[in-house]
């Protein structure tokens, strides 16, 4: 599951962004910024706005593309997976369900389940979450709850491709900790516990060092039997992002300069 295509960071130092929401702006922002400071990969934990009819998507592809970084990107809930499928086939049509995609120039896709080495660092993603929001959503719109959710499916991809270093993903496994400061209805909260707990038994079998999210909206790290959880806010915060060192798998918060320093 170790992919010779998806392009490696030329240094040891990548970015991870939560929640993008097809925020354009920000997105494009966040990208120019850590281009500039030498940051030449950027990875996307979900909710990243993959909505054909926003053209978010071809909007931060050019923004990579100038500044000669390469994001990648998970599918999370909120994504629109019929045609996010449809054009992972359309793009390359021989791939396997694990297979990272370019789906425009500098813009790549990495489904659930897929593996990938930079560094020596052994990689996985497995995006997805329950939509904890659906009541104030409509379905086939910005709601695609039959997809939304990894499957079973999914997670047995995540595991086959063996032990990983680093574990992406969308929502964030239950190892044992519950984030505070959301009363869900009981519905909604069994529903995200059986992900949390799919998540969890991903995590228990590949065992890596580090597992990074978003989904929520809340920043923390947390260390739970030798493995270190961060949890990543969303667009326009200024913890949504954070720095990946491949050296020493310590991530570091990085904030969006002000235009001020910018300029």
């Amino acid at each position: 599951m170790v992919s010779g295509v998806l392009p490696a960071p030329a240094g040891k130092q990548i970015g991870l962004v939560g929640d993008t929401h097809f925020n354009a702006v920000w997105t494009a922002s966040v990208v120019r910024a850590l281009g500039a400071e030498g940051v030449d990969v950027v990875v996307q934990l979900g909710d990243f706005g993959w909505w054909p009819q926003k053209g978010f998507a071809k909007y931060v592809s050019t923004a990579a593309a100038v500044a000669g970084v390469t994001v990648c990107f998970l599918d999370g809930n909120h994504e629109n997976h019929e045609h996010l499928r449809f054009h992972t086939s359309f793009r390359n049509p021989k791939g396997g369900p694990a297979d990272p995609v370019e789906m425009y120039p500098s813009l790549w896709y990495l489904p659930r389940g897929c593996g990938w080495e930079w560094h020596g660092v052994r990689f996985r993603a497995l995006g997805g979450a329950y939509s904890i929001d659906h009541g104030v959503r409509t379905p086939g719109y910005d709601l695609f709850p039959a997809e939304e959710a990894p499957t079973p499916a999914d997670a047995q991809r995540a595991i086959d491709g063996g032990p990983a270093d680093v574990l992406l993903c969308h929502d964030y496994p239950a190892l044992g900790y519950e984030l505070r400061g959301r009363n869900l209805p009981e519905a909604d909260a069994r529903a995200s516990a059986q992900v949390q707990s799919l998540l969890a038994t991903v995590a228990e079998a590949i065992r890596p060092k580090l597992v990074v999210h978003g989904h929520w909206h809340h920043a923390y790290t947390i260390e739970r039997n030798g493995t270190t959880v961060v949890g990543l806010d969303c667009d326009g915060t200024d913890q949504a992002v954070v720095l990946l060192d491949l050296d020493t798998l310590q991530t570091k918060e990085w904030s969006l300069p002000s235009p001020a320093s910018r300029g």
